[in-house]
């Protein structure tokens, strides 16, 4: 599997840049496939690959493999083969310990000895900064050690070396399976030892794409070299050889095919990031100079190859791909007649810039999961989304078919609908945004938070006295309990509320909480496990005053604390202090300052981002409205006026809610839990449009790079990709 080469680098796909005579062969006496497709990024591809899963099934974070799962190599030697890989690894841990949340990633992947293979040759099986050159005086793990004499050689050759010698090494009654995933031809760029600038020590680190055609050309050389060797053994007749690329070419590189030039799209989910080169050789087996526009995926390999070694895939073992050696062997066969992919490029060091997607496609259409639709035979950039109004009614049906096989493998299921009032919501929330349903069966959930360290969110059950954590990762899991009650048990609870229902996470990573059941505002400051937080009561009385139950707060540039008191947490117990309250919390002197207790109910709150506004949510049934008041000074608000309405809202709604948690973009606009859901409107007050729930909702939270938002709503955690139009 060469790294890093789409199919227009390949003759026998018409490529004219490069010489490779030697692939060409393989093309011209085995079989080609012209709709062959791999991720759009290497690991991507190789977890996918390995294991012959979609990648939402078992993603984790790039440069990941999780070692739960079973690759081809385990299954290989279940079969009885003798098995080896030698080349890249990249699986066991990726991102360096300054790139934010390593320390949760960081040698959490496979080992190499763990991963089915008997002998490996393999560069990166360690730490990033720790990964050393895979080219000129290559760092290369062998068999439990490091190689010490790798000076002056070069990676390529050591892998196929040894790849040559295990094969001369087996025993003629013994089958061997051997996975080679290339270096060759990723970044960086260098002189090969065919280069003339080879011969300068000096030149041979050099990074520059006037390399590149080298670095293809020794890829084809070395196709050639394995191939001798197989036939010098004896073997070539008996041998079944499958070359595939992981991810089209690099972007800086451009290609020729015939009189078009090509521009690499690695990284990208148009044709030039996914189709690549695939062909498959077995003398005798398949029918020499045979092409076809069959469709393969990267899971297909590992059914395939199992079928090969006669073997039926293990019934403990899921698999998503279909098995192509009927293909091969010119037998009729049923397979699906498109590709899905699920691409998520997150979370690792220089994959910022990249974006998940989900799509499906054929020869000549391709379906986001976002709705995006389009001619990839005749828009292959795609440039130009197509409209229902402007497709015939047999496109329209390609439409609808993509769109169910996407319903029935995305990760989560669609729920509620997103209601545009004001053209510039769609700046806001893209047109092709979905609401996904990504956890359920909570009591009543709350209080949402986002660790962009840990990419993690953190949100509460107030009925249930916890706390949950949820990522794309690993998905929903207990993060505490108790979180709000933390006194002697009390069967059952006849109080109010009784867990933490706010989180706010202050500039230094501190996570408050505001606790219902305690009645206070209280630190995490321990948490050795789920089930024993340890916490520090910050905010605890009004003038000695118990408070009633403080419900959410925010923060300010300083870390000063902004919070409301409701009495919902009290139900019929009777108020200490009397009325409900907006505070402030000096964080140097300590000092609690009524700002406001005036609002009937104050919920939600949230300062503008030049700490200049304050706005409170009033969930009064009757009188259910948003007010904003300037901010003059440290714990000193004034002028006080309505900014939203939600009166006549609520009365049509279905869930009959007023405004509850507030939570701001970046551009100041106000997202609000309100009347059947999500509600958008300006700072000046303006209803732009509703992320509609038709339900109970309590309150929302934006990821850290506002992409995402997350939106608790009675028993459900949702999240909507606001922005998911990018190729």
């Amino acid at each position: 599997m060469v790294d890093d080469l789409g199919y227009e680098g390949i003759g026998s796909y018409g490529g004219t840049s490069y010489s490779t005579p030697n692939i060409d062969k393989l093309s011209a006496t085995g079989i080609q496939f012209n709709q062959a497709y791999a991720q759009p990024l290497c690991t991507n591809t190789r977890v996918k690959l390995m294991t012959g899963k979609y990648n939402y099934r078992n993603w984790t974070a790039f440069g990941i493999l999780d070692p739960s799962q079973k690759t081809f190599g385990h299954l290989m030697q279940d079969a009885g083969y003798a098995t080896c890989m030698v080349g890249k690894w990249q699986l066991q841990s990726y991102d360096p310990v300054d790139y934010p949340g390593s320390e949760y990633r960081r040698d959490t992947g496979m080992k190499v000895e763990d991963a089915g293979f008997d002998e490996y040759s393999l560069w990166h099986t360690a730490h990033t900064e720790d990964k050393g050159s895979r080219f000129a005086d290559p760092t290369i793990y062998q068999n439990g050690k490091f190689l010490d004499n790798t000076e002056g050689k070069y990676g390529p050759d050591i892998f196929s070396n040894y790849l040559n010698d295990f094969i001369n090494r087996q025993d003629d009654d013994k089958p061997f399976f051997v996975y080679y995933p290339m270096a060759l031809t990723h970044d960086p760029f260098s002189p090969t030892p065919d280069s003339k600038k080879w011969n300068d020590k000096e030149m041979r680190f050099e990074n520059d794409t006037s390399n590149f055609k080298d670095m293809v050309e020794y890829t084809d050389k070395i196709v050639g070299n394995i191939i001798e060797n197989l036939e010098q053994k004896g073997i070539r007749e008996e041998t079944l050889i499958l070359f595939y690329s992981d991810n089209g070419t690099h972007q800086t590189i451009h290609s020729n095919v015939g009189d078009k030039v090509i521009k690499g799209g690695k990284g990208l989910t148009i044709e030039t990031g996914i189709k690549v080169p695939f062909i498959a050789n077995w003398p005798g087996q398949i029918e020499a100079g045979k092409k076809t526009d069959e469709f393969i995926d990267a899971i297909d390999f590992l059914p395939t190859i199992l079928e090969t070694a006669g073997q039926e895939i293990p019934k403990d073992f899921l698999t998503d791909g279909q098995s192509f050696l009927p293909i091969l062997k010119g037998e009729p066969a049923k397979r699906r007649d498109w590709v899905y992919m699920s691409y998520n490029p997150k979370p690792g060091v220089g994959k910022d810039h990249f974006h998940p997607a989900e799509f499906v496609l054929n020869k000549g259409y391709k379906l986001y999961g976002d709705g995006r639709f389009y001619n990839i035979e005749r828009d292959k950039l795609e440039q130009k989304p197509l409209l229902e109004t402007d497709i015939s009614l047999e496109t329209l049906k390609i439409k609808k078919r993509f769109k169910k096989v996407i319903d029935s493998l995305k990760k989560y299921p669609s729920y509620g609908h997103i209601e545009r009032i004001d053209p510039a919501f769609d700046s806001l929330v893209s047109k092709h945004a979905r609401i996904d349903l990504v956890a359920e069966g909570f009591n009543w959930s709350e209080g949402p938070v986002w660790l962009p360290r840990e990419k993690t969110l953190l949100f509460t059950d107030v009925p249930e006295n916890k706390v949950y954590q949820w990522n794309d990762l690993k998905g929903l899991s207990l993060y505490m309990q108790p979180s709000g009650y933390t006194g002697p048990k009390i069967e059952p609870w006849t109080k109010g509320g009784k867990g933490a229902n706010g989180l706010g996470v202050d500039s230094k990573g501190n996570l408050f909480l505001c606790q219902q059941g305690d009645r206070v505002i209280s630190k995490l400051v321990s948490l050795k496990d789920s089930l024993h937080p340890e916490f520090e009561p910050i905010i605890t009385n009004y003038k000695g005053l118990k408070f009633n139950s403080p419900n959410d707060l925010t923060f300010d540039k300083q870390d000063n604390i902004y919070f409301t008191d409701p009495s919902y947490g009290l139900k019929k117990a009777k108020s200490d202090i009397g009325f409900n309250g907006v505070y402030f919390y000096n964080k140097k002197t300590k000092e609690v300052v009524l700002l406001d207790k005036t609002i009937k109910n104050p919920n939600g709150i949230a300062i503008s981002h030049d700490n200049k506004t304050l706005y409170i949510g009033d969930s009064t049934p009757a009188y259910p409205k948003i007010f904003a008041y300037n901010i003059l000074s440290q714990g000193k608000i004034a002028n006080r006026r309505l900014l939203f309405d939600a009166t006549a809202l609520r009365e049509a709604s279905k869930s009959k809610q007023s405004p509850d948690g507030i939570k701001l973009d970046k551009h100041g606009n106000l997202f609000f839990a309100g009347p059947d859901g999500v509600l958008v409107i300006t700072p000046e007050g303006k209803h732009l449009g509703t992320i509609k729930t038709d339900k109970s909702t309590g309150n929302c939270e934006f990821t850290h790079d506002g992409r995402y938002l997350f939106i608790v709503s009675d028993d459900m955690l949702l999240r909507v990709n606001l922005r998911p139009y990018a190729k």
